[in-house]
Order: structure tokens, then C-alpha cells, then sequence
């Protein structure tokens, strides 16, 4: 009974400890910290501000190991998703855009950040799981 009892929780620990990243993602996702860098470009601090707080209206929620839902204003929005194992890349799609995929961020420890260059400079969006 003891080898039993031993053997289940050898299982068990073995089993959890062997959880993929995907996994890990499952949950949801809110951001936690937006910088901006803008350079040269001279923009009017309300108009920083404007783009801070519409970065932070975006999160999604990773359903299972390959749906999720983008949240954009509280507006649910179905996405399949992939994690490339290698680069620690997220990537996603929508059902009716298959062939066009959009890059979610990079899983980075407890942190999936998405980069962004753009002409007005470059925005750095920090995701962190609730």
C-alpha cells in the first residue's frame, strides 16, 4: 500500500513538473507595463497618454493550447495561437484570416512582451498573467 501511495505521488510530481510552456500560458493576460520611446518626434504629452491608455485596453485570455481570446475594449475576439518553441514567439490568426498572422509578443520568464517600430518611434507593451 505504502510502494502504491509512493508511486501515485512520484507519478503525479513527475507529471507536473514536465508541464509544457503552453500550458503555462493557459489564463489570462493583462498588461502590466506600456514604455514608449518616441525619440526625436515632438508629441504633445496628451496625445503619449492617448496611446499608453489604448495599449492598456487590450488582454486575452489563453483558452487552451491553441484557442484564445483577445479582449479589446471588452470585446471578445476567438484566435487560434502558436508558441514557437525556439524564439518563444506568440503568434496568432482569426478564423477568417488564416493567412494572416500577427505577432501576440515574446514569453520572456513571467512576461510575454510585444515590440512595436513604428515612424513615430518605437512602444513596448508588457503582458504579465492575473
Amino acid at each position: 500500500m505504502k510502494k502504491l501511495l509512493l508511486a501515485t505521488i512520484v507519478v503525479v510530481f513527475f507529471l507536473a513538473s514536465c508541464s509544457s510552456p503552453k500550458s503555462k500560458l493557459i489564463g489570462t493576460w493583462k498588461v502590466s507595463k506600456v514604455e514608449t520611446d518616441f525619440g526625436k518626434t515632438k508629441l504633445p504629452p496628451e496625445l503619449i497618454t492617448h496611446i499608453v491608455d489604448e495599449q492598456k485596453k487590450l488582454s486575452f485570455r489563453f483558452v487552451s493550447d491553441s484557442v484564445m481570446v483577445l479582449l479589446l475594449d471588452k470585446n471578445p475576439h476567438e484566435a487560434y495561437w502558436k508558441l514557437n518553441e525556439k524564439t518563444k514567439t506568440i503568434t496568432y490568426y482569426f478564423s477568417n484570416q488564416k493567412n494572416r498572422v500577427n505577432t501576440l509578443g515574446v514569453l520572456k520568464g513571467n512576461e510575454i512582451i510585444n515590440e512595436t517600430k513604428m515612424p513615430l518611434g518605437e512602444l513596448k507593451v508588457h503582458y504579465q498573467k492575473r
